[in-house]
C-alpha cells in the first residue's frame, strides 16, 4: 500500500470550519488523526431544507466509501445517511459520532419526531456509536442503541499556557463573567445574565 494512513472519512454538514463544539470536535480528531497513522477528509452535505439532503446520501456516502477503511458520520447528518443504510450496506464499517439525541436539538416537535426515527436508523446501523458524553450514552441506550457498541469520548481541551505573570482577569472591577457557549438560546446565556 503507497499510503499508510488508514482513510476515515468523516461525513458532515455544510462548512466543518463553522465554530461549534461538534465541528471543532471534528477539526481537532482530523488534526490528531496522522499521529496515528489515520487521514480524515471531510465529506459534507449540501445545507439544505429538512429533509431534502437524504437524496444527498447515495453520492456522499459512494464518495466517502471509497477507498475508505472506514466511514464517520456526524450525528448532524445521521438523519440523512439513516434512511439508505436502512437498505443498504456500504461495505466498510461505519463509525457514528454522536454530539445529539436523536432527533437533534432546536427543532419544533414533529421535525424532532421524523429526525430522531430517521437518526435512529443511523445509530443502529452503525457498528461502533462514539458518544461525547456519559448522559448521551444513556439516552441512546434508552432510544435502543445496543450498549456495548458505545463508547463515550468526551470533548477535551489544551492546556492553556500559564500567564507570563499572574494577573487580575477583573482588572480591578469588582466582578468578571466568563461563558464559553454560542449565542443561541438553549445555552442559557440570557438567564447566566439575569443570575448575575
Amino acid at each position: 500500500m503507497d499510503d499508510p494512513h488508514l482513510l476515515l472519512p468523516l461525513l458532515t454538514l455544510g462548512d466543518p470550519g463553522r465554530l461549534t463544539g461538534g465541528y471543532l470536535y471534528h477539526r481537532r480528531l482530523a488534526e490528531l488523526a496522522p499521529r496515528f497513522g489515520a487521514r480524515v477528509p471531510f465529506v459534507p452535505f449540501p445545507e439544505r431544507r429538512f429533509p431534502i439532503p437524504v437524496v444527498d446520501a447515495p453520492t456522499l456516502l459512494a464518495r466517502a466509501t471509497l477507498g475508505a477503511d472506514a466511514v464517520l458520520v456526524d450525528s448532524i447528518v445521521a438523519a440523512f445517511v439513516g434512511p439508505w443504510l436502512a437498505l443498504h450496506r456500504v461495505g466498510v464499517p461505519l463509525v457514528l459520532v454522536a454530539h445529539q439525541p436523536p432527533g437533534g436539538i432546536d427543532h419544533g416537535p414533529s421535525r424532532t419526531r421524523w429526525q430522531r426515527r430517521m437518526d435512529l436508523m443511523a445509530h443502529r446501523r452503525a457498528d461502533l456509536v462514539i458518544a461525547a458524553s456519559e448522559l448521551l450514552r444513556r439516552e441512546l441506550v434508552a432510544a435502543g442503541v445496543r450498549a456495548e457498541r458505545i463508547r463515550v469520548v468526551p470533548p477535551g481541551r489544551d492546556p492553556a499556557p500559564p500567564p507570563p505573570e499572574p494577573s487580575d482577569l477583573r482588572r480591578g472591577r469588582q466582578l468578571a463573567l466568563l461563558c464559553v457557549a454560542n449565542w443561541v438560546p438553549r445555552k442559557g446565556i440570557l438567564e447566566l445574565l439575569e443570575a448575575v
